[in-house]
C-alpha cells in the first residue's frame, strides 16, 4: 500500500482551523521577540528547498556553517551574541508601560543594526533544523504519488562524477558485488550483489553490442574476485574470445580453451594472448579484424584458425578442473550437437558440486542466448542456479529475451524496440498502488469518465489501482548506455535510469625478470660439510 497523508491534527478535530491558526501566531510571535533573524533564514531555506526540490540533506550545509562559525567565535560568545536582541526587546517590553511607550511597541527593536548580526551563527544551526522540519511536515501531508521528485544537486552530480571516475579506472567490485554505472539522479553506483545474481541474470536489449558491453563487465567483475567463468561461444563474434583473453591476462588469471576431445583441454599461452587482446582491453566488445584471426592464434582466446574451423585436436576441457582452479573457459557451441554436449556436460558438473556438498561460485556465460535452444537454456538456467554456477544471458531477440524473463532471478534491459518484448519486461519490475486517475496518466491513457468513481469513495480516498512500476514506455526511449535494473532475490529492487560505465581493463604485470650477478665478481662456492 502506499504511503497516504497524514496530519499531526486529526481532520475531526474540534475547531481545528482555529487551534492551527492560533499556533501559527504563537510561533511567529515567539520567533520575532527571541529569534528574528532565525525566522527569515528558516522561511528562506524553506523556499529555497520547495523551488529547487532538493533533497533534504542540502540543509547540513547551512547547519555546518553555523556550527563552525559557533565553534571558531566561541560557543559562550555565540549564545550571548545570540540572546542579547531577545533580552534588548523583553527589557523594552518590561520597561514599557512605566515608561510611557506602550503606543511604540517598533521602539523595541531599536538598535537593531548592532545585535541582529550576532545571531548569525546560532541562526543558522536553528533556521536549518527548522527548515527541515517544515520539509517533513509538507511530506507528510503529500500523498506518495504527489511528492514530486528530488532534482539532483551539485552533491550528486559530484558523487556521480568520482563513482564514474572510479570505475572507468577498473573499479568493478564492490564490498558485496560488482559495479555496472551509476545513478544520475543520486550519483550512487549502480550495480549488483552476487546474491542477486544467484539465480541468473538476463541483459536484454535491440543493440547487441551494448549488450556484449554490459556482459563484458560482469565478466570482468567476476574474473577480478577470481570466479570461475564458462563461456559458451558460438564462434561470431570474435571480440568476446579477445576481450575475455584481455581480461585473464590482466588479472593472471589461467584461461582454458575446449576443443572437443577427450583431456584437460588446451591452456592460452599469455604471451600468445597479447597479440590478439590489444584493441580489446581498450575498448570492450571491439571485434577484431581478419587478420588478427588468424595471426592471433591463442590471442583470440585459443579462438584461430583451428578453433574457427570446428576441428577437434583430441582433447576435451574437464570443467570440474576449471571450478578447482578458479579459472575461465570457452567452450565452443556452433552446432546443435556441440551444445547439447556443452549443457549436458554442465549439468553432469552441477550434479557433482550438489552431491559433495560444494557451491561453485562461478559464471556461466551465454553471449547469444537466442541461438541455443530455449529448452537447454531453460535447463542450463535451473541446473546452474541450484549447484552456484548462474548462467549470465545476453539476448537481442525478443522471443528469446521474453522466455528468460521470468527464468532468472535479475534482469537488466537496455532500450528495445519491440513493444511486446517491452510490455513483458515491465511486467518483471512488478506494480504499485495509485489512484485511478494518476495511473491513467502516467500510462498516457485518457482519463476515466467523472462517473467512474466507485460508490463510498470520498475525494480525499480515491480508489487505487495496479499501475507498472516501470513504463513499457520507458523501455521504449532509453538512450544509449542507459539500463532498467530489477531484482527479485533477495527481495524486489528496481532501479530506472541508470548510466552504464565502461571499465577498463589494467595494464597486464609482467613477471620479474632473474637477476644476473654482476660481473667481474665470482659467487661464493657452496661448502660440502665433511664427514
Amino acid at each position: 500500500m502506499p504511503r497516504r497523508a497524514r496530519q499531526l491534527i486529526p481532520a475531526g478535530f474540534p475547531r481545528r482551523v482555529e487551534l492551527i491558526g492560533a499556533c501559527a501566531v504563537l510561533i511567529v510571535l515567539a520567533h520575532l521577540l527571541l529569534a528574528q533573524l532565525t525566522i527569515v533564514l528558516a522561511l528562506a531555506f524553506a523556499a529555497v528547498g520547495k523551488v529547487t526540490r532538493w533533497r533534504p540533506c542540502w540543509l547540513l550545509t547551512p547547519a555546518v556553517a553555523g556550527l563552525a562559525w559557533m565553534l571558531a567565535a566561541g560557543p559562550g560568545e555565540a549564545l550571548a551574541g545570540f540572546a542579547a536582541g531577545p533580552s534588548s526587546v523583553l527589557g523594552h517590553l518590561a520597561g514599557a508601560h512605566a515608561a510611557g511607550h506602550v503606543v511604540r511597541p517598533l521602539a523595541a527593536f531599536a538598535g537593531i543594526g548592532g545585535w541582529l548580526p550576532r545571531q548569525f551563527p546560532v541562526a543558522l544551526l536553528l533556521a536549518a533544523a527548522e527548515a527541515g522540519l517544515i520539509g517533513w511536515l509538507d511530506w507528510l501531508h503529500t500523498d506518495e504519488w504527489a511528492v514530486p521528485p528530488p532534482r539532483p544537486g551539485a552533491v550528486a552530480a559530484l558523487r556521480a562524477a568520482r563513482a564514474a571516475r572510479r570505475i572507468r579506472s577498473g573499479a568493478v567490485l564492490t564490498r558485496e558485488g560488482l559495479a555496472l554505472g551509476i545513478t544520475p539522479s543520486t550519483g550512487a553506483v549502480a550495480g549488483l550483489t552476487w546474491q542477486e545474481t544467484s539465480r541468473g541474470v538476463l541483459v536484454a536489449g535491440a543493440d547487441a553490442r551494448e549488450v556484449s558491453l554490459t556482459c563484458l563487465q560482469f565478466v570482468h567483475a567476476a574474473v577480478r574476485r577470481r570466479k570461475p567463468v564458462i563461456v559458451l561461444d558460438d564462434g561470431r563474434d570474435v571480440g568476446i574470445a579477445h576481450a575475455l583473453a584481455a581480461t585473464c591476462l590482466a588479472t593472471g588469471t589461467p584461461l582454458r580453451r575446449d576443443d572437443g576431445g577427450s583431456g584437460a583441454g588446451r591452456p592460452v599461452a599469455p604471451g600468445a594472448a597479447a597479440a590478439g587482446t590489444a584493441g580489446a582491453s581498450r575498448l570492450w566488445g571491439r571485434a577484431a579484424g581478419p587478420g588478427d584471426v588468424g595471426s592471433g592464434g591463442a590471442g583470440s582466446g585459443g579462438a584461430g584458425r583451428e578453433g574457427q574451423a570446428g576441428e577437434p585436436s583430441g582433447t576435451e576441457l574437464d570443467l570440474g578442473l576449471v571450478v578447482s582452479e578458479r579459472s575461465a573457459a570457452l567452450v565452443p557451441v556452433q552446432s546443435p550437437e556441440s551444445a547439447a554436449r556443452a549443457a549436458s556436460r554442465l549439468a553432469a558438473l552441477g550434479a557433482s558440486l550438489r552431491r559433495i556438498g560444494v557451491d561453485g561460485d562461478g559464471l556461466i556465460w551465454v553471449p547469444s542466448a537466442e541461438r541455443l535452444p530455449a529448452q537447454l537454456l531453460a535447463a542450463l538456467v535451473s541446473d546452474g542456479a541450484s549447484a552456484g554456477l548462474p548462467v549470465l544471458a545476453g539476448a537481442v531477440s525478443p522471443a528469446a529475451a521474453g522466455q528468460l524473463a521470468g527464468l532468472v532471478g535479475a534482469l537488466l534491459a537496455h532500450r528495445v524496440a519491440d513493444r511486446g518484448l517491452a510490455d513483458r519486461l515491465a511486467a518483471r519490475a512488478g506494480t504499485r498502488l495509485l489512484p485511478a486517475a494518476v495511473a491513467a496518466a502516467r500510462a498516457d491513457r485518457s482519463l476515466p469518465a467523472p462517473g467512474g468513481q466507485p460508490a463510498g469513495q470520498s475525494v480525499e480516498q480515491p480508489a487505487l489501482t495496479p499501475c507498472p512500476v516501470i513504463e513499457a514506455r520507458a523501455l521504449l526511449s532509453l538512450r544509449p548506455a542507459e539500463f532498467v535494473l530489477v531484482t527479485s532475490v533477495p527481495r524486489r529492487r528496481v532501479a530506472a535510469a541508470c548510466r552504464l560505465v565502461h571499465a577498463r581493463l589494467p595494464r597486464p604485470t609482467e613477471p620479474p625478470r632473474p637477476t644476473e650477478p654482476p660481473r667481474g665478481r665470482e659467487l661464493p662456492q657452496r661448502r660440502e660439510p665433511r664427514g
